[in-house]
């Protein structure tokens, strides 16, 4: 080789070195991006929905209806990870999520509406009225294209296949998604676990041991049981009137060998007003149960001056301040009434409505690039990351031989306590999916811990061993498809229906009203609010009764989480 050939070749040596240290140092001075921040560049290797680095971003615009709690969406860490990973740039639409449902309907009847509604609020009414106006794009092809983990998903998670069909096969929206066990049995009855043992009690079976117990309570100068208006599940009747028949807590609406019935009217919901209304007038409910919020409540269950309180997680009563209390107090299983009915409340029925949904509007690219990201979203670590943001902080790996809430390994490690408002992740915003099998891989810390970090496991522990199988074995479903011709018509029978049951229980328990002199002008007046139409409407709009049988006691995730140390 000459020596100007040599000469040629040491110079574009050279210039290849400057152009490579150029690029590597191109960040100096700006932020870190999010997907070297987050330890998972490279995953274009492995993952064939990644875009990252394919020419020009996708604009994506996403409506979302946000709280105090997401902060600003531009700046997350998750939209920037998001962008970088899949090649696309979001553009943010958002208003407090108090204002959505008013919001939604003014944008959609002006139509200058967004491509894409990431958090919204639509009912099975409005997926249908949008979907057949073609306002709504039906998803089915897309998921199946360009989301298999989504389409996955739906086709082996019953709650998901049987709530988001509508009548005419289309899927018009997805829902967020969260298998929460405890939340699925959220109406609960906590003792305090020190009190029984101070009076040589124990947690009571049946309705008559249970007012036995509260009757050794007020005779010892302890408020019996109270509620609050404001609080998940702490209005104590629905609890009770399971012990005589099927209360949901939400529509009393039950199904009796596949025929919908009304459980408000019937004689075994008379008899649970007689129960409550006598554990009432023996002051064995507090007075203030019904009026009282919930910041009272709290001082009384930590201050011990209440012996039952009714709530879906005892750590949501006693407060961050206060977790050592978790562990003194216990659960109360499903009492058994006098003719032998034992129910827990279940709403587990699968989902209904959808928070997001694709329009006319979105471009081809629009529609396939959210696809990408909904694929990512949908896997274990995507929702973790989502969530909670980058691995390190908030979540970390779980470490070899750790196991999670049902015994299997664990995969993550994760602080269910962030900041507010959280900057890292997107914080259950939108169609986030959180399966049953990625809650149950969350690290298990033992249930019993002093300083409240095993609260997650505390209340898997309670829900599987006293309230899990307690239900019906057919629950009407959460998603029913009201034709949209007949949509006001059953909001208003609803509305009025609802309205005066509680309005008439509230008077029967406290004595306003008497049981025996007035149930039938009550019954009667049910009636006459449409009670066969709701019933008619309600009954045409359900594909099939949701079946619960997969939800049932399992004794060995019982024993592991009392294993934990």
């Amino acid at each position: 080789m000459d020596g100007k050939r040599k000469t040629v070749i040491l110079m574009l040596t050279i210039m290849v070195i400057i152009l490579l240290a150029g690029c590597s140092q191109s960040n100096n001075g700006k932020k870190e991006s999010a997907t070297t921040s987050a330890g998972v560049s490279g995953t274009n290797a492995t993952d064939p929905t990644d875009s990252s680095g394919q020419g020009k971003p996708i604009t994506v615009n996403l409506f979302a209806g946000t709280s105090s709690t997401n902060g600003n969406m531009d700046t997350n860490w998750f939209t920037t990870y998001a962008e970088e990973k899949f090649n696309i740039d979001i553009k943010w639409s958002t208003v407090p999520n108090t204002d959505v449902t008013t919001k939604q309907p003014l944008l959609l009847a002006s139509g200058d509406y967004p491509s894409i509604f990431w958090a919204g609020q639509f009912t099975n009414e409005d997926l249908l009225k949008y979907g057949k106006q073609g306002v709504f794009v039906p998803l089915n092809d897309l998921l199946k294209e360009y989301a298999p983990n989504v389409w996955k998903e739906i086709e082996n998670t019953p709650a998901l296949k049987q709530g988001v069909y509508a009548p005419d096969g289309n899927i018009y929206g997805l829902p967020f998604y969260n298998y929460c066990l405890h939340c699925y049995y959220s109406s609960k009855l906590w003792v305090y676990e020190p009190l029984l043992e101070k009076y040589g009690l124990s947690i009571p079976a049946t309705t008559d041991e249970f007012e036995h117990m509260l009757e050794v309570f007020k005779s010892n100068g302890i408020l019996p049981l109270t509620g609050s208006t404001d609080g998940w599940n702490s209005d104590p009747t629905t609890f009770l009137m399971n012990a005589f028949v099927y209360n949901d807590g939400g529509n009393r609406l039950e199904m009796n060998n596949g025929k919908l019935e009304f459980a408000a009217i019937k004689d075994e919901w008379k008899d649970g007003l007689s129960y409550i209304n006598r554990l009432y007038s023996k002051g064995l409910i507090s007075s203030a149960a019904f009026t009282q919020t919930n910041d009272v409540l709290s001082k009384q269950a930590v201050n011990h001056e209440v012996g039952v309180v009714p709530w879906g997680c005892i750590n949501c009563v006693v407060g961050a301040e206060n977790m050592s209390e978790i562990i003194d107090w216990v659960t109360i299983p499903p009492l058994k009434g006098p003719e032998g009915a034992q129910y827990a409340a279940f709403s587990g029925n699968g989902v209904s409505g959808a928070v997001f949904t694709i329009t006319n509007k979105a471009s081809e690219e629009e529609k396939i690039a959210i696809m990408k990201l909904l694929n990512f979203i949908w896997t274990p670590e995507g929702a973790t990351m989502a969530n909670m943001g980058p691995e390190g902080e908030y979540w970390t790996r779980a470490k070899e031989g750790e196991t999670g809430l049902v015994g299997t390994p664990a995969l993550f490690d994760i602080d269910f306590q962030p900041p507010t408002p959280f900057t890292r992740g997107w914080n259950q915003l939108g169609p986030i999916y959180q399966s049953e099998e990625w809650r149950n891989s969350i690290v298990a810390k033992s249930p019993f811990t002093p300083d409240g970090s095993g609260s997650e496991a505390l209340l898997h522990y309670y829900t599987e061993k006293d309230y899990k199988g307690k239900q019906p074995a057919q629950v009407v479903p959460a998603s029913i498809w009201i034709d949209p011709a007949k949509s006001q018509q059953y909001s208003q029978l609803k509305t009025n229906l609802t309205s005066y049951v509680n309005q008439w229980t509230a008077e029967f328990i406290v004595g306003n009203k008497s049981i025996d002199k007035d149930w039938d002008a009550y019954v009667e007046g049910v009636k006459k609010l449409g009670l066969a139409d709701f019933l008619s409407i309600t009954e045409e709009a359900i594909v099939s009764p949701f079946d619960t049988s997969s939800y049932q006691r399992d004794d060995a995730v019982v024993k592991n989480l009392e294993s934990l140390q």
